[in-house]
């Protein structure tokens, strides 16, 4: 199985890389984490809601599968089933992966390494990050400075009190048990509106409101997700319906806004 290495000019100074072709990195998962950046682009599209780490902190996530094998977004050709992939898996096969300081660290994976001269390369000879290297380590860089926005808000929300247990059980028509999916959390909208002042301004300025609105208008999306099951289903047998084309998308479609963040250079390590 590949793994992550970290990018370095001694040991990658003459190496390639081969871009991934379509989303089958991301086939397995069944939740992505999100940005606060992109929260406008998600709602429309999919169900948010919040996971807990190991540390019991929570995590900002969008919910892209239903417990089966495959995320319900990718289809059999890899390509994204919504005219909007999330910033978390278009930076592949780059990603920051953490030290055991914490020290984010520029890591690639060794899979998509390359002696291959036709393929972009890593580093120029003068040691820089070649430009498409370059430019992605800039997206991940700035994706970065909003994760750490997003988990801050989300850390403001459940310091206050207003997330909860969501247990989503999803009818599947007559004669079948509803699908159960645990492990998801989600703002609980009376807790939220009966916040005195002085927390809900605190959580207006650090962002946290919105990401509290977001999800609870998301969750008006659940049926995106049992239809783009039931179309993969179908597509599988040979008898899916061809005309989808608002919901295909192989492009990283929709720019988001960094502007108000700074580019976290010394948070980075290229060795």
């Amino acid at each position: 199985m590949s793994s992550w290495v970290a990018v370095s000019r001694t040991e990658h100074a003459n190496s390639h890389w081969r871009a991934r072709k379509g989303y089958e990195h991301a086939a397995d998962h069944q939740v992505l984490p999100i940005l606060f950046t992109e929260l406008a682009k998600l709602v429309p599209h999919y169900v948010l809601g919040f996971i807990k780490r190991e540390d019991d902190s929570f995590q900002a996530v969008a919910l892209v599968g239903l417990g089966g094998p495959r995320n319900v977004y990718v289809t059999s050709d890899s390509l994204w089933l919504c005219d909007y992939v999330p910033a978390a898996i278009r930076g592949y096969p780059f990603s920051f992966q953490y030290d055991p300081e914490g020290k984010a660290v520029l890591c690639v994976r060794e899979d998509h390494l390359s002696d291959d001269k036709d393929l972009p390369r890593i580093f120029t000879d003068d040691g820089k990050l070649d430009q498409l290297a370059a430019e992605t380590l800039d997206f991940i860089n700035k994706c970065e400075g909003s994760r750490i926005q997003t988990d801050k808000a989300t850390a403001d929300l459940a310091a206050a009190g207003v997330i909860e247990s969501w247990p989503i059980s999803i009818g599947r028509g007559e004669g079948q048990e509803p699908l159960k999916i645990s492990g998801l959390h989600r703002i609980n909208e009376e807790a939220l509106n009966k916040l005195e002042a002085e927390p809900f301004a605190q959580m207006r300025m650090s962002g946290a409101l919105p990401l509290a609105y977001a999800q609870l208008l998301s969750m008006a999306q659940m049926a995106q997700l049992t239809n783009r099951a039931e179309y993969l289903a179908k597509a599988k047998q040979g008898t899916a319906d061809a005309d989808l084309s608002g919901l295909f998308s192989n492009e990283d479609s929709g720019s988001l806004n960094f502007d108000a963040f700074e580019t976290l250079n010394d948070n980075t390590e290229s060795k």
